[in-house]
């Protein structure tokens, strides 16, 4: 047999590949890392997913020896563990901890896709999970099944993604009590890998209506030895710790984090300074933990019309979306559950009424507007351009056709010339044309409306005069050519 032609690391180095559309796991791996997937055929290893769009190599001894992808989420701070493959030779050398850790000492606390059962076991061996009998085990990382693949004991009204922290050795599934009255309990389908394994499908074909008032039993009757463990599970855990700056930004700025979703316009530069002005209320109010800073902001940049999940009988009494009762804020929303539920309602309503008010300044519905007409301009379907628009802005189409008509920049789902002339003159198009990314555009967006009785390039001209390096020279080559 010849000697594998590993791809060397200097100093550990980790490679990652990340990308706001997906990657095809098993074509890159064919590409890049040969030797990785000759492995992975050897020994028949099914990946769990064959997309990500977080990918990122696993090191040891400078050698690339395996791989770790995620499902990541810049938008909303959460990274979801997809499938992890470690060459046999390697394994051992506690490469699944360290990426685990690194995760969160960098960003934030991950969560696993579809556990295997070795993956459980391994959580186990490491301290990240642990037993509360033989077969149910409580784990500090979260535990996700999509919704396709969840199946209960009893019947269910909606296919519903579970999100748990319990997970039972015996069936080799992750487990939540939907209602613990009538013992209502969800899990995940089988995996192939815990099939082949663990002959898991023959142990499910055991289990009746006895076992699961069992696992009912268990945890009435533990209800605080578990929520004491699954609290100690998660003290220990190496989480990042954030603080009310770091997430939005001191006076007069935005943090990184509201930057990245103004600059992919996820929100508008108006909406940010509403929601940051509100996470500083709540947070001094005792709303909100550190921890939960990040959940909080996201959240807010993005609050669902209604609960997605409801088949839960313990709800969040803000967002109502589920919790279980170890969990010391929402993992939805954010807000802090020992804070008092009417405290809650009364403290945040002058706050939610103001952040739902829609687009209160120029600026803000010109942006929406620049973006709604580019894509009519591009032959976007109406409807679909309708539907991108409500769901990126939080804006209904009403108000957007109020402000679209008495400017008339539409007739009978058309762009007008009116129209074309607004797009040609909207400071996005002159940062999009003359590649200005390398700048902060809500920065040149207010200098731009600031001096808009001059013309457009020559605003971009003296905006650029603050600034210096080839990058930019090169820009203002770039506009005085086409002046």
């Amino acid at each position: 047999m010849g000697e594998t032609n590993y791809l060397t690391r200097e100093n550990n180095t980790q490679k990652v590949y990340l990308t706001e559309d997906t990657i095809d796991i098993i074509d890159l791996l064919d590409k890049n890392y040969p030797y990785i997937i000759d492995s992975i055929k050897k020994e028949n290893f099914i990946l769990k997913s064959e997309e990500c769009n977080l990918f990122k190599e696993l090191v040891f001894d400078n050698k690339v020896v395996g791989f770790c992808s995620y499902d990541f989420s810049r938008e909303f701070m959460t990274a979801a563990l997809n499938s992890i493959y470690i060459l046999p030779e390697f394994r051992g050398n506690k490469l699944f901890k360290e990426e685990l850790e690194k995760t969160m000492v960098e960003h934030n606390k991950p969560s696993i896709m579809e556990p295997t059962r070795l993956i459980i076991e391994i959580l186990i061996k490491y301290g990240y999970a642990k037993k509360i009998n033989d077969n149910i085990v409580a784990s500090a990382i979260e535990l996700i099944v999509p919704g396709e693949h969840v199946i209960a004991n009893k019947e269910i009204k909606n296919e519903e993604e579970l999100s748990t922290h319990f997970y039972d050795l015996n069936i080799c599934a992750p487990i939540h009590i939907l209602d613990i009255n009538e013992c209502l309990i969800a899990y995940s389908l089988a995996l192939n890998d815990d099939i082949i394994r663990y002959d898991c499908l023959e142990k499910r074909f055991e289990i009746n209506a006895h076992y699961f008032e069992e696992i009912k039993g268990l945890f009435i009757q533990k209800d605080e030895e578990i929520l004491k463990i699954l609290v100690e599970l998660e003290e220990h855990l190496p989480l990042k710790k954030y603080d009310l700056e770091e997430v939005i930004g001191s006076d007069g700025e935005f943090s990184p984090y509201i930057e990245t979703l103004i600059d992919d316009a996820h929100v508008t530069y108006s909406k940010a300074l509403q929601i940051k002005k509100q996470i500083k209320e709540e947070y001094e109010a005792g709303m909100i933990l550190n921890e939960s800073l990040l959940i909080r902001l996201a959240y807010l940049f993005n609050i669902p019309e209604e609960p997605s999940l409801v088949t839960h009988d313990e709800k969040c009494p803000y967002c109502e979306m589920p919790v279980d009762n170890h969990d010391k804020y929402c993992h939805y929303c954010g807000i802090n559950l020992a804070y008092n539920p009417n405290d809650v309602e009364n403290t945040l309503i002058d706050s939610i009424n103001q952040f739902n008010n829609e687009i209160e300044s120029d600026e803000d519905i010109r942006y929406i507007a620049y973006k709604f007409l580019k894509m009519i301009n591009e032959k976007i379907d109406f409807e679909y351009a309708v539907f991108m628009t409500e769901s990126n802005f939080n804006i209904s189409f009403k108000t957007l056709k109020k402000y679209l008509n008495e400017n008339n920049y539409i007739e009978n789902e058309s762009i007008t010339s009116k129209g074309i002339d607004f797009l040609n003159n909207h400071p996005l198009h002159y940062y999009e044309k003359y590649n200005m990314d390398i700048l902060d555009y809500t920065k040149f967006e207010q200098y731009y409306w600031k001096n808009s009785n001059l013309g457009g390039n020559e605003i971009c001209l003296k905006f650029l005069e603050r600034y210096d390096g080839e990058d930019v020279d090169e820009i203002k080559e770039k506009i005085k050519k086409n002046s």
